[in-house]
């Protein structure tokens, strides 16, 4: 008669189970080679590619609601400081605001409500992967933008920033804005020594040339016209200026 311990008991019971995984395990590794050849061409890659850079962007200025005309302004001042931005940008490569508005009222008419249909197919007429536009309404004695960086391809996701802020401290908010739009891009930061930063004055002045040289919320002047604003802002920031005014109009960008 045999006397077998318990732990004798487990310890043969673990070299069949051992025993029995050997006579197995063959099998098992030629099935798995099948299923590898099988699924091979399936695989995802490995790596997320980057986007192509640079990322052509456009710009627009942002909508107002109904009965707040004194924030057109600011609507329009979105849009140039929007343009300075990407001019810090060394991963962006703005379009100019003198082909993006005229653009975007070809399709608007008499509207100025940018939808995000309006949106991509302006876009897509500049051959930009981007546009920024959104709203500003009044929050109290606040104002709140909402930016919306809106693709022109559906395959993208959009990307917004939405904040109360005071109108003297759009800058700093604008900044902030495309710093998160950067990294949500996995694109390269803002060069802190770019850009001119502009008193508010300042900024309505150029705002209100912009919206009067396109006739986006005021009635459309004789184009051309704001060569004393031009004048000034080619002393401070030429490359802003062309961005912002069409060469053809003003030879002083052309040089």
């Amino acid at each position: 008669m045999h006397n077998f311990s318990m732990a004798g008991m487990a310890r043969a019971g673990g070299r069949i189970h051992f025993l029995h995984r050997i006579a197995v395990l063959p099998a098992l590794m030629a099935l798995l080679a099948q299923a590898g050849c099988l699924f091979h061409s399936h695989r995802a890659p490995s790596t997320a590619r980057a986007p192509a850079l640079p990322v052509r962007i456009a710009f627009l200025p942002l909508n107002v609601p109904q009965g707040n005309a004194d924030l057109r302004w600011i609507a329009v001042a979105a849009a140039v400081m929007g343009a300075d931005m990407a001019l810090a940008a060394p991963d962006l490569e703005p379009a100019p605001l003198w082909e993006s508005m005229p653009a975007a009222i070809q399709s608007l008419g008499d509207s100025r409500a940018v939808t995000a249909e309006i949106a991509e197919l302006t876009a897509a007429r500049l051959s930009a992967r981007w546009l920024a536009g959104g709203e500003v309404r009044k929050a109290g004695n606040m104002v709140t933008i909402r930016l919306d960086f809106i693709p022109s391809r559906s395959s993208l996701l959009p990307f917004r920033y939405e904040k109360p802020i005071l109108a003297d401290k759009m800058g700093a908010h604008i900044k902030d804005a495309f710093g998160q739009f950067l990294r949500f891009l996995m694109a390269g930061k803002l060069q802190q020594d770019k850009g001119h930063p502009m008193d508010s004055r300042k900024l309505k002045s150029i705002a209100d040339a912009v919206d009067a040289e396109y006739g986006w919320y005021s009635p459309a002047r004789k184009p051309g016209g704001a060569g004393a604003v031009v004048e000034d802002l080619v002393r401070s920031d030429p490359a802003l200026a062309r961005l912002l005014f069409s060469p053809t109009l003003y030879p002083v960008l052309a040089k």
